[in-house]
């Protein structure tokens, strides 16, 4: 079991906190939040430590700036927005007043919350510059992480700042690590995991883990196709099949016996065409697959019903679309309806799906990572863990 430094039962009073939350959440291109888990699932955090009287230093990052300053990826766009989820008042610090930031904190009050502008519009945070890290310790008596979608990340405000000061686990950071290696030690006779994505390279090393605690795989979402092809059930002639992704395919089934790889899918030529329901002996070059069909959802549904530990990462089709979101919607319905002990889900779209279907009670844990959720899956040695083990 991993065990961190916790913020539970050590005391804070006065103390400047400087707290490590992940903010990079999806906007619209008007600048609306278009989901706010993980700004909510931080106020726990936040809450201990207003108790405690702590002065709380909010640091985080949005997008992919490249160390330089973006106007569209500054928080001072959506600093209102958190602040009014939170129901907390926040002062910002917008990245030009950066440098001052010692001298508007020795005004701060106990229980005050600040909030520093984006941190990769310095160089030094991707690069875990020795000055960046200096500079992040020079306004902070302690260092909290409760961002858990960063902590597969080697960057300065991660792995760099708690080197530095007395660091520990905040309240969202510890469940999530605690709850998702407890899904994978559960000892089962009944277990699914459900994956799905795009490229089958990124979850090789998943697929290889999961092996080790749960009985049976089932592949969804784009690594669908390159599956069918490995093992033969994709006959079409002229469809140039060979490709990378079929290859790794083709390795991973030959070393694994536990996969489920659907067979009755909902295809068309784009997501504007309409669909049609085809047995996967029947996909031309043309048909792009896009859903599961009901009677392979069927079948995954019977897996789900009968297990007592289901992990899921990627939905089934684009549920995004009304022609595409039936398998998402069942596969849903399916792991609410189901009796198991724990039911865990993560990943950006798997998160976007359950709030799509407004779906979020029925889950033991529902992750706030992405790369962060994979990695825990994939067994990885995580810098941003290690650095909090007690």
């Amino acid at each position: 079991m991993i065990r961190i430094n916790s913020i539970k039962g050590n005391n804070f009073d006065a103390k400047k906190c400087l707290l490590r939350l992940d903010l990079n959440i999806p906007l619209s291109d008007s600048g609306e939040i278009l989901d706010d888990t993980r700004i909510i699932e931080s106020i726990p955090t936040i809450n201990f430590l207003q108790n405690q009287n702590a002065i709380i230093i909010i640091i985080s990052h949005i997008g992919r700036p490249k160390g330089k300053f973006v106007k569209d990826l500054s928080f001072s766009n959506i600093y209102k927005k958190i602040e009014k989820l939170m129901n907390k008042i926040i002062h910002f610090i917008p990245f030009e007043e950066q440098n001052n930031i010692n001298k508007i904190l020795s005004k701060a009050n106990p229980g005050e919350i600040y909030l520093l502008d984006n941190l990769r519009f310095n160089r030094g945070e991707e690069e875990s510059n020795k000055k960046f890290i200096e500079f992040l310790s020079s306004f902070s008596d302690i260092f909290i992480n409760d961002g858990f979608g960063t902590i597969h990340r080697n960057h300065s405000s991660i792995t760099g700042i708690a080197k530095v000061l007395p660091s520990y686990g905040g309240i969202l950071l510890e469940k999530e690590i605690k709850d998702i290696t407890e899904c994978l030690r559960y000892s089962s006779n009944n277990s699914v995991a459900i994956l799905g994505g795009a490229k089958i390279s990124d979850k090789i090393p998943i697929i290889e883990n999961l092996s080790k605690s749960f009985n049976e795989i089932v592949i969804t979402g784009g690594m669908i196709r390159p599956f069918l092809f490995a093992s033969g059930k994709i006959v079409s002639e002229g469809i140039s099949s060979y490709t990378d992704e079929v290859r790794i395919a083709e390795k991973i089934l030959k070393s694994n016996h536990k996969i489920y790889i659907p067979e009755q899918l909902v295809c068309s030529k784009n997501l504007n065409s309409e669909p049609t329901l085809l047995h996967c002996s029947q996909i031309k070059e043309q048909d792009n697959i896009y859903d599961i069909g009901p009677n392979s959802m069927m079948e995954i549904t019977e897996k789900i019903l009968i297990s007592d530990k289901i992990i899921w990462n990627g939905p089934p089709g684009v549920f995004e679309n009304k022609n595409f979101q039936l398998g998402t919607k069942t596969l849903i319905m399916s792991i609410n309806q189901s009796k198991s002990k724990i039911k865990v889900a993560g990943g950006g779209s798997t998160i976007a799906a359950i709030n799509y279907f407004n779906s979020n009670k029925n889950f033991t844990h529902i992750s706030t990572g992405g790369g962060a959720f994979l990695s825990l899956l994939e067994g990885k040695f995580l810098e941003g863990i290690e650095v909090l083990k007690t």
